[in-house]
Formats: structure tokens, sequence, C-alpha cells
């Protein structure tokens, strides 16, 4: 009995060893094939550059001026690839998308007009009509010109807005000039007054003083026989 005691671990030692090299085998070969399958696909999802994948096929883009209507059969294989709509739709570079750009309207009421008409491999481009200006890169509305009251210093041009010559640069000042004006026009018009005024007075005073110094002086020089010939005649 003690020799089957002795016998035991022994057998369990034979049984263990090669249950514990097969599990060990069987996870291997599920790391093995997982890798594969990986690898595999890493193979399939990846195309070459300038490349797009469609569904199990890497195919070539459209070029521009088209759009693709269906995808290619084999792997680098060109797209089908049709016409945009001459005017209405354009592409301008190489891609894999079904649809075109629909083309850019210059809309007038925002002060646009076409520069360039819009072709299937580019887009409209537009500008500022005359009179109008914008100055931001990608313009969607033009404002009018500025009209000039005291002068141009600069004209309008579709890039930038008039620069005029102004007398004074705020409302406020106006303000102060119109107040200064209605001062200073009754003044203007008071001190010519005056002086045509003084002047005539004048006038008036040295003509009565030279009538009375006229007087005198005849009054003098007239013969002292005279005074009383003519006092006895008054008499």
């Amino acid at each position: 009995m003690s020799e089957i005691w002795v016998l035991w671990p022994l057998i369990f030692t034979s049984i263990a060893g090669p249950l514990s090299k097969g599990d060990n085998s069987h996870v291997a070969d599920s790391n093995s094939e997982m890798l594969k399958l990986s690898k595999n696909i890493t193979k399939r999802e990846s195309c070459g550059e300038g490349l797009y994948r469609e569904h199990e096929f890497c195919c070539q883009p459209c070029p521009p001026g088209k759009r693709k209507s269906d995808d290619c059969k084999i792997d680098g294989g060109e797209p089908e690839c049709v016409l945009c709509a001459e005017g209405v739709e354009y592409t301008d570079k190489n891609h894999h998308s079904f649809n075109c750009r629909r083309c850019r309207v210059c809309d007038g009421e925002h002060g646009l007009e076409v520069e360039k008409n819009c072709t299937r491999t580019q887009n409209t481009k537009c500008r500022c009509k005359p009179n109008f200006f914008c100055n931001v890169s990608l313009c969607e509305h033009c404002n009018p010109c500025t009209t000039c009251e005291h002068g141009i210093i600069e004209k309008c041009t579709p890039t930038s807005n008039t620069k005029c010559r102004e007398v004074f640069q705020s409302t406020g000042s106006r303000s102060n000039l119109h107040g200064l004006w209605a001062l200073l026009i009754p003044i203007l018009i008071l001190i010519p007054a005056l002086l045509l005024y003084r002047k005539v007075k004048r006038r008036r005073r040295n003509r009565k003083n030279g009538h009375q110094k006229s007087i005198a002086s005849n009054t003098e020089m007239m013969p002292l026989n005279f005074t009383v010939e003519a006092k006895h005649s008054l008499e």
C-alpha cells in the first residue's frame, strides 16, 4: 500500500506533462492564426499612394472636370467617370466622389458681377461691380463706395474704399463750427455797420464844425461900420 503512495506523484507528473504541452501548443497556434488574419486585413485595407479603396479593390481617382459613376473592377483600375455639367458644376482636383461641385453664383444685389465664367474644371470667379468695393479675401458681399463732399484723396477700387478729403473729422467738430459761425456772422455784420455809423457821424460833426468856423470867420472879416449901419437899419 505504501508503494502505491510513493508512485502516485510520478503518475500525476507523467499525465500532467503532456496535457500542459498540448495547451501551450494550442495557444501558440491560435496566436499564429490571429497574426496571419491581422496581416491579411491590413494588406486588404491599405492602398497605394493616390488610390482609394472601393469595397474590395483599390481604385484610381477621377480627373478634374468629371465625377465617379461606378467603382473600378480590379486593383489599381480606373473607375467609371462622367463629365460634370458645363457652366453648372465643376471639379478642380482628382477625387473619388460621385458628385461634382456646384458653380458659384455672383449675386448682383450684393454688388458682385462675373469676372470669369464657371467651367468643368474651374469655379466661377466674381468681382465687385463699378462703384463697389470689398477688402476681404473671400468676398461674398461688396459695399458701395463712399461719395466725398470735400474732394477725393484716393479713388475707390474693387478692393478699397474711397479716401475723402475731410475738413473736420468728427460730427462734434462740425457742430462746434456751426455754433462758431452763428456767433461770428452777427459780429461780422455789426462791425462794418458800426464803423460806417461812426464814419458818417464824424463827417457830420466835421461838416458842422466847418460851418460854424466859416460863420465865425465871415463875421470877423465884416467891417465895423457895416455892422453899425446894419444895426441902425434894423432899428
